[in-house]
């Protein structure tokens, strides 16, 4: 790597991570005014955190939400995937096309669209609404990471097994989908990560359910304090954790599959 390659990259990490850690070192801040030079570090702002049932209750109902909505982008993405790698039929790049619009549109008129068909078919706004919606926004993103690995399947492994009489739905059990439990494992800690982390959807669709980006949004809007930077810490740290946990699953899985003992259990 060039020297100037390697100034830019420094520049763009110290751009992006820079105000998360300022945020999360005035967490710790023994004081309630976020000014530098800090007055000592504590954990006061976290006990006062573990108190405020409002913001308790909000990441319950996020986490309520982000669970179908990592599952369901898992699934969906997949079966977009198969159909956007597969064998070609008419209309396939009209397809692709339609996947990539909700990641196109701003997500303003998007939300203000969904809003308006939900009235129109009768889904109030609330949790179903949230998970519909939100689904739809983080579906482009999890068919492209799982169609990058669907892609690089040898085609070959499917004809295989049918010649060894397999049926559809066993190639695909058997061979196919053991190869992409780490991407799907991924595709779902996208899907959940972007649900918490998703507010201008929240918004227009949450009704009376209160998650906690709008919790968080309304509390910024009057008043920044130190137990929010808290809550951020302690989201922040959550979020790590899934992706680490995930990340791991997944090394393990292909180590896994890469051994003679791994793929002679898969066979059975």
């Amino acid at each position: 790597m060039s020297r100037a390659r390697g100034l830019l990259l420094a520049v763009g990490c110290v751009f992006l991570y820079l105000p998360v850690a300022v945020l999360a070192l005035f967490a710790f801040n023994d004081s309630a005014l976020m000014v530098f030079p800090l007055k000592g570090l504590t954990l006061h702002w976290f006990a006062v955190l573990g108190r405020n049932t409002l913001f308790q209750e909000g990441f319950v109902t996020s986490l309520l939400i982000a669970q179908p909505v990592g599952v369901a982008s898992a699934g969906l993405g997949l079966v977009a995937a198969l159909a956007a790698t597969g064998r070609p039929f008419r209309g396939r790049r009209l397809f692709i096309a339609m996947l990539l619009v909700p990641f196109l549109v701003p997500k303003t008129v998007l939300s203000v669209a969904q809003a308006i068909l939900m009235s129109r078919v009768g889904l109030p706004r609330g949790y179903l609404a949230l998970a519909a919606a939100e689904t739809l926004v983080i579906l482009p993103f999890t068919t492209a990471m799982i169609a990058a690995v669907v892609i690089r399947i040898d085609p070959r492994l499917d004809e295989a097994a049918r010649d060894l009489g397999a049926s559809p739905w066993q190639s695909f059990r058997l061979v196919l989908l053991p190869q992409l439990r780490g991407v799907l494992g991924a595709a779902y800690t996208v899907g959940v990560v972007l649900s918490l982390a998703e507010l201008t959807i929240t918004q227009f669709l949450s009704g009376r359910v209160q998650p906690l980006s709008l919790i968080v949004a309304s509390q910024f809007r009057r008043e920044l304090t130190p137990d929010l930077n808290a809550v951020q810490v302690v989201v922040l740290a959550l979020t790590l954790t899934l992706v680490v946990v995930t990340e791991t699953w997944r090394r393990r899985n292909l180590r896994r599959a890469a051994t003679p003992a791994g793929r002679t259990s898969e066979a059975a």
